[in-house]
């Protein structure tokens, strides 16, 4: 174990170490009591054979520390952007959505976009625009009638901001970082996968009464939990709290009581196979990734 740099704040101790992390330098922050100077909070190397790299990643940081790799980096790690930005010198609003722009894929960005001018459409001419996009009333060649792209369509239909707006953050932390470790064309084909298999199982249980992004999200979750798992290489962890927080959301899903709080069916039984198709990608992608560490980022 060695003492790489102390940090007078905690923010940028932890924002440099996730940054580390993602790189495949093993490291820790802890606390060290300084005297005369108050604590501080120490980066620490796992391996010293890895000081003199860590040393060139320091410099570097401590001449741009909001640069958007480190809040990239840290978003891998699970950490929200205000814990780690400089509270002296931290950028504001503005400049904090500008790097978190940044960070996202053309993918990514496209889903939010695509999704956008849905519900824009959907708030003039509602009954249309469902009618255009609605799972086919029936999953025989006769009811889909040449229309297959109905099979994935519903997860871009909102009902209401509330729903769009909690759905595409979701998708944005979650598929950015699939993008940016891994590639586009995985983000894509994972979406694409998991909106077909769950909008299969929402037909089953609801009929095709149904819209919306959350199943693609849960996918996403599930894969990018164990995923990691398989493949540790990858060098990041979705937070575990993230995790316990999304799965206790499809549980109480469960007893009802979303129905009652957002006003309309929830559509659990969407949640949980995303989930379970998320987790399955995962298990398989890692194993067949492992080793494979994730690609440099921006």
């Amino acid at each position: 174990m060695t003492d790489l740099a102390i940090f007078e704040q905690q923010r940028l101790a932890l924002a440099f170490g996730d940054y580390l992390r993602v790189q495949g330098i093993a490291c820790t922050v802890e606390l060290r009591e300084r005297v005369g100077r108050g604590p501080g909070h120490a980066v620490v190397l796992a391996d010293g054979a890895d000081v003199v790299r860590a040393q060139a990643e320091l410099e570097a940081f401590a001449k741009n520390p909001g640069d958007p790799k480190y809040l990239a980096a840290s978003w891998q790690a699970g950490v929200l952007p205000a814990q780690l930005l400089p509270v002296d010198r931290g950028p504001g609003l503005g400049a904090t959505l500008l790097a978190q722009l940044k960070a996202v894929g053309p993918v990514t960005l496209g889903g939010i976009v695509l999704c956008l001018l849905v519900f824009a459409a959907f708030c003039v001419d509602p009954d249309s625009v469902f009618g255009a996009l609605a799972f086919p009333p029936g999953l025989s060649v006769a009811a889909i009638n040449g229309e297959w792209w109905r099979l994935l369509t519903p997860a871009l239909i909102h009902f209401n901001t509330l729903h769009i707006v909690g759905n595409l953050l979701w998708w944005w932390n979650l598929g950015s970082l699939v993008e940016r470790t891994q590639s586009g064309l995985q983000l894509l084909a994972l979406t694409l996968l998991t909106a077909l298999i769950t909008n299969v199982v929402q037909f089953e249980a609801y009929g095709n009464q149904f819209g919306g992004l959350s199943a693609v999200v849960y996918g996403l979750l599930g894969y990018l939990w164990l995923y990691p798992k398989a493949n540790p290489a990858v060098g990041f962890q979705l937070n575990r709290v993230v995790v316990g927080l999304m799965v206790g959301y499809l549980l109480i899903g469960y007893t009802g009581a979303l129905d009652w709080m957002a006003g309309g069916k929830v559509s659990n039984n969407g949640h949980l196979a995303g989930f379970v198709v998320g987790c399955v990608l995962g298990l398989v992608f890692g194993v067949v990734n492992r080793g494979k560490p994730a690609k440099a980022l921006p």
